[in-house]
């Protein structure tokens, strides 16, 4: 059944305004200078000769839909009173003879707001998709402005924003919004525009806040952050790439703005203790189920690792911690000059209904441990102005950190800078130093957060692996079966699903998890059949390639067969004819030795003759002239025969010298 949310008692007119900030910093102005056309719009538009402080507040308020401290107001109609007014008896007047240029606030605001109203309308149709009605478009953009909100942590916890609570979202409607960002603003890059400008203008607006807005753009003075557990298990990718990649982001923000970041040795300890529950777990099925649900889980299941897996990072660890940009730090002896009332801290930081006799949990006396020894390390040195504060133990524990301020003003009675604060509100205050340099830091982190508010929650994960193991139990499933579940990525997507159908994941019930099972355990059985499918294919393609592999190498053969054949019998062709003309060669020479001995012997005959005179001299001069041609004619012609078998047989002798066999 489709979900209705009802419009807004507050406009997002909020967004605009912020958003026109985000553009005024574009410009060039500083993080005063971005209210000053608001103050000097509203001046405009006061029917009042003459006003306070609180009047501007107040019009600000009603006009921009925006809260500013009356600190910040005041500081403003000063910066604006030097051109513009003047101040008598608590209250400004213009000056006479001075016009205030016309205001172009309402043409950029309708500007922008033409762009909201497009992701307003958007952001409608996606939740139409997953069931969720939301009846305006205004009330898409309070829907949106609810979940930065509460995504986007404010500048300083302990200090709030406005007078309002932050705004509460429901789970269902964090996860449409966040799908939304995710699958739909990331590919449109108008949207993302609009959606930065967004982002970016409220974390400009909550700096209003800060005690000191002008020290905003200051660096921070040897400033040392010691980060916790998490956040360097984030780093390091333990909870995967996302976040890795976020965490590597708000690192070199951090060492952008003058910030050190600082691991403790113990803090690598206790993450040692974690690797080494995970190697104890991972081995088996019964062991993967009893871990802990959360990314790090999650994480390690869906990629498979092994205790091997395991074992490699914790031998590693040291080498990756300085990779991703930390300092290792040993944490400095306790020393009570300078720490504080650490018992009443551990106690207030046990878990709720846990008896004094129960021993204090690891991450109890870490968190402690980490807190003095950022005391012990500022040596007593108070602040109040984080810039200043020298050392800070970052978290991304909201509870943690509350519990930690409160000890600390309410135990210690201190007023100074607490020693812990929110690793985002570290990193939007190193973003206000250098907006520009730090880029799309700010977007990047939001679409991380959403891709964390994409994955089941932690007590959703609890029920289904309790349901799992129950059907194990009643062999329903077998342990394989739960390994190849606890592993599937699709299950998480699965999970997801069902939280969308409901507003509240306590609602979901054992027939809901009974569908998860079968659609990951059906997943698995159609990514079988796929593979078996391929592997078919695959064998009749190899088979089908072979048997045309096998043809082409016949035809290839018979062709080279056939190429052989013929340059074998060009070359007898050639050899004969060469060994033909050789023969004719050696035979008419042969012939022309004849015929020149014939000859000579001829006329050897004729000339060694005597002729006598007179007619029967002269009879047989031409009788024996005519028997030396007949005798010639006869031997030429039996020297010539003899010649021809000459031929023959050189020609044959030839052959047989260049290889070829008649």
């Amino acid at each position: 059944m489709a979900t209705t949310i009802k419009s807004p008692g507050v406009t997002g007119g909020v967004l605009v305004t912020v958003a026109f900030l985000k553009a005024q910093l574009d410009t060039g102005n500083d993080h005063l200078g971005i209210f000053v056309p608001l103050v000097l719009d509203v001046i405009v538009r006061l029917p009042l000769s003459e006003f306070t402080v609180e009047d501007i507040q107040l019009a600000l308020s009603t006009t921009h839909h925006v809260s500013m401290p009356k600190h910040v107001v005041g500081t403003l109609l000063r910066r604006v009173g030097k051109k513009y007014l003047k101040l008598q008896n608590g209250s400004y007047k213009l000056i006479p003879g001075i016009e205030i240029p016309k205001s172009s606030v309402d043409a950029k605001k309708q500007q922008i707001e033409q762009g909201q109203m497009r992701l307003a309308e958007e952001l409608r149709l996606h939740a139409k998709r997953r069931k969720l009605v939301i009846v305006s478009a205004e009330a898409a953009l309070d829907l949106l402005y609810k979940f930065l909100e509460s995504e986007q942590v404010a500048l300083l916890l302990d200090t709030p924003t406005c007078d309002e609570p932050v705004p509460k979202i429901g789970q269902r409607e964090r996860s449409v919004v966040a799908e939304f960002i995710q699958n739909i603003v990331q590919a449109d890059p108008a949207l993302l525009n609009v959606l930065r400008a967004m982002l970016e203008g409220l974390v400009l607006y909550h700096a209003a806040f800060l005690p000191d807005l002008c020290s905003a753009k200051k660096r921070f003075r040897n400033l040392r952050v010691v980060f916790d557990s998490s956040l360097v298990r984030e780093a390091l990718g333990y909870w995967g790439p996302v976040l890795k990649s976020l965490s590597k982001e708000a690192i070199d923000v951090l060492k952008a703005s003058g910030i050190e970041c600082v691991v403790f040795d113990e803090t690598l300890d206790e993450i040692r203790r974690i690797l080494a529950m995970y190697e104890a777990h991972l081995g088996t099925t019964k062991g993967r189920a009893e871990l802990k649900p959360g990314p790090m889980t999650r994480y390690f299941l869906t990629q498979r690792f092994t205790q091997s897996d395991v074992v490699e990072m914790t031998a590693l660890l040291e080498r990756d911690v300085a990779a991703a940009g930390f300092r290792i730090l040993a944490r400095p002896p306790r020393q009570a000059k300078f720490t504080a009332g650490e018992k009443d801290l551990a106690a207030r930081l046990k878990r709720p209904n846990t008896g004094p006799e129960i021993d204090m949990e690891p991450r109890v006396i870490h968190d402690v441990e980490c807190i003095a020894g950022v005391l012990t390390l500022r040596r007593g040195n108070r602040s109040n102005r984080l810039e200043d504060a020298g050392v800070v133990f970052a978290t991304d524990s909201a509870t943690v950190i509350r519990t930690v301020q409160d000890w600390w003003r309410e135990d210690e009675g201190e007023t100074a800078v607490a020693p812990i604060v929110h690793i985002r509100v570290l990193a939007n205050l190193a973003w206000l130093k250098k907006p520009a340099l730090c880029g799309d830091f700010k977007i990047q982190e939001l679409v991380a957060l959403c891709a964390s508010a994409l994955r089941p929650e932690p007590a959703t994960w609890g029920r289904f692996l309790k349901h799992l193991l129950k059907l194990q139990e009643g062999h329903r499933v077998t342990s394989d079966e739960v390994a190849a579940i606890l592993v599937s990525e699709m299950l998480d997507r699965t999970l997801k699903a069902a939280e969308f159908e409901t507003d509240d994941a306590e609602e979901i019930g054992a027939a809901t998890f009974d569908e998860a099972v079968e659609r990951v355990m059906a997943s698995y059985a159609a990514e079988a059949e796929r593979k078996i499918h391929e592997t078919e294919s695959e064998r009749s393609a190899a088979i089908a390639d072979a048997e045309q592999r096998a043809q082409s190498a016949l035809e290839r053969a018979d062709s080279a067969e056939r190429d052989a054949a013929e340059r074998a019998r060009k070359r007898d062709l050639r050899i004969r004819a060469r060994a033909g003309r050789w023969a004719r060669l050696l035979a008419e020479c042969a012939r022309w030795v004849a015929n020149a001995v014939l000859i000579i012997g001829a006329f050897s005959l004729i000339s060694g003759h005597d002729f006598h005179p007179g007619i029967w001299g002269i009879v047989t001069a031409g009788g024996i002239v005519v028997f030396v041609i007949l005798e010639f004619v006869a031997i030429r012609g039996e020297v010539s025969e003899w010649l021809s078998k000459l031929e023959g047989w050189l020609n044959e002798k030839l052959l047989t010298f260049f290889g070829i066999d008649d």
